[in-house]
């Protein structure tokens, strides 16, 4: 019986030539970009929590420095209401700053500002195949390519890049510099170099201008690597380094938001670590909530999905014991930890764990590639069907991302979303100040964002509109077209209102969204 290769000898001697991995690695990367782009480009704001983040952005593009939710505070409201506030700090600037970059330079459109999602969700395609060859050994080119066309197809990434789910650009950025961080590290751990070193505490700092202590996650996963490579004191010294790169990207923003608005953000700070003890917004789930719905996020048979994860764990875990291998213990940390870490805290929001989608396909692809390195050994029967139920897994996933449909508007009941845009847009012409009020839908952000008027949900009483006409205001009430009139209060009936506000009909949807923005 001829002896079956290890994994290591097997990478070796199977591993695609250079120029064919570059051939494979940009179709990955272009076949990546394509399904973003699509995702992103459709012509709404999502409403959870796109809409916050998007008006934000513009707002920033004026003055980038104060991040505003309401330009001015027409009617009285108090900032630590995140969805009332003039000044906006619910989260990290450096997300919403790359959006206001990508209104500055292609317009107001909806596609621009999700567009440094698409460029840095493809880059971190490109980001994970270089990590699995710094992890797992220069050699390891299938195993990278795998991890890199695995991540490429990724539901739960493609739906932040498309803005239809929390935390949409937020977490897609942090993603981004977190995969950048780990990359960084076990280069400068490979060369015991310090100006990797100082690149990587760099990202780790831009990474907390993103999503804040969840950045830590790239520290956090890249020790057993510099440890096992440098030693203690070889590390320390190149976290030295990166410490002070590290505070230099990450310290200015909070402290010119200490000294310019302490109150919020002490208040913001709080609001942040009150979600590891209480269930904020009614996001309550149990703690086995992120491997139930893993099938979703990850998408194809919910069956193989749930099979893969403990296989691969297992399978990593075992090679790391037997190979002492410290690039598989840095891809678990990074799987391991933020599964953990957000089971157990108190709020779970759906897309926490997107953190730890790189880190997963990196043990993928690691796992896929030594099955085809052993497919012809003494299991080749069980190794043929693993590689038949991989390949089977990711064909079902890309033909889901190929044929998703993002043309309807998500989180959306009461309007017509392209007649409330159209309605919207016209509004922008209209000169002098000017205040919607009785938006419905939890839809005043998109309201501003398209109008450039302070919008409101409340309906309207007599007092605010004769202070809002005292004003100067013209004053515009959305009103729900099936109702006919139903919701204006009757008070604002009269002849003293009539001709002085303005009411706005906009229908029912036509079209609803035909699945849960989660699933679509």
């Amino acid at each position: 019986m001829p002896k079956t290769p290890t994994i290591a000898e097997a990478a070796h001697s199977r591993t695609p030539p250079i120029r064919a991995a570059a051939a494979y690695l940009a179709l990955i990367l272009a076949f990546g970009f394509g399904v973003r782009l699509r995702a992103a480009n459709h012509p709404y704001i999502s409403q959870w929590d796109e809409a916050y983040h998007a008006l934000v952005a513009k707002n920033l593009t004026a003055h980038p420095l104060e991040p505003t939710l309401y330009e001015e505070k027409v009617l009285p409201a108090g900032d630590r209401d995140w969805t009332k506030a003039r000044v906006w700090l619910h989260k990290p600037p450096l997300p919403l700053w790359l959006m206001a970059a990508g209104i500055a330079a292609f317009g107001e459109g909806e596609l621009s500002f999700r567009l440094p999602a698409v460029f840095l969700d493809t880059l971190a395609i490109l980001l994970i195949y270089l990590l699995a060859l710094e992890l797992f050994g220069r050699a390891s080119r299938l195993a990278g390519l795998i991890a890199a066309a695995v991540y490429a197809v990724n539901p739960l990434m493609i739906r932040l890049v498309s803005g239809r789910i929390p935390d949409d650009a937020p977490h897609v950025a942090n993603v981004f510099f977190i995969t950048g961080t780990i990359l960084l590290f076990a280069v400068a751990a490979r060369r015991n170099s310090r100006a990797y070193a100082a690149a990587a505490g760099l990202s780790l700092g831009l990474g907390t201008l993103c999503m804040t202590a969840v950045a830590s996650l790239g520290l956090a996963a890249s020790l057993p690597l510099l440890f096992s490579l440098r030693g203690v004191r070889g590390s320390l010294r190149l976290l030295a380094v990166a410490a002070l790169t590290f505070a230099a990207a990450a310290l200015p923003w909070p402290l010119y938001c200490l000294s310019r608005w302490p109150e919020l953000y002490r208040h913001e700070s709080a609001l942040q670590t009150s979600h590891l003890f209480t269930a904020l917004e009614g996001h309550a789930h149990a703690w086995w909530w992120y491997l139930k719905i893993l099938p979703v996020q990850y998408g194809g048979s919910a069956v193989i999905a749930w099979a893969s994860l403990p296989a691969v764990l297992v399978y990593a875990i075992r090679e790391a014991i037997r190979r002492k291998a410290t690039g598989l213990a840095s891809a678990l940390c990074w799987v391991v930890i933020p599964y953990v870490f957000f089971s157990v805290i108190a709020t779970k929001l759906y897309s926490y764990v997107c953190v730890a989608v790189p880190g997963l396909c990196l043990l993928t692809g690691f796992a896929v590639a030594a099955a085809w390195a052993a497919r012809n050994g003494r299991y080749r029967a069980a190794v043929s069907a693993v590689l038949l139920a991989a390949g089977a897994q990711f064909a079902w996933v890309c033909v889901e991302r190929v044929r998703a449909d993002y043309s309807a508007c998500p989180w959306n009941e009461l309007y017509d979303y392209p007649s409330f845009r159209r309605t919207m847009l016209r509004l922008r012409e209209v000169r002098g100040p000017k205040v919607l009020l009785n938006v419905g839908d939890s839809k005043t952000p998109q309201a501003m964002y398209y109008s450039g008027a302070a919008a409101y949900p409340d309906a309207p009483s007599a007092a605010v509109v004769r202070g809002l006409l005292g004003r100067g205001y013209r004053v515009f009430v959305l009103v729900e077209e099936d109702k006919r009139g139903a919701d204006v209060p009757p008070e604002l009936k009269t002849a003293e209102f009539r001709k002085k506000i303005f009411f706005i009909p906009v229908p029912p949807p036509l079209v609803l969204d035909a699945k849960h923005p989660y699933e679509a």
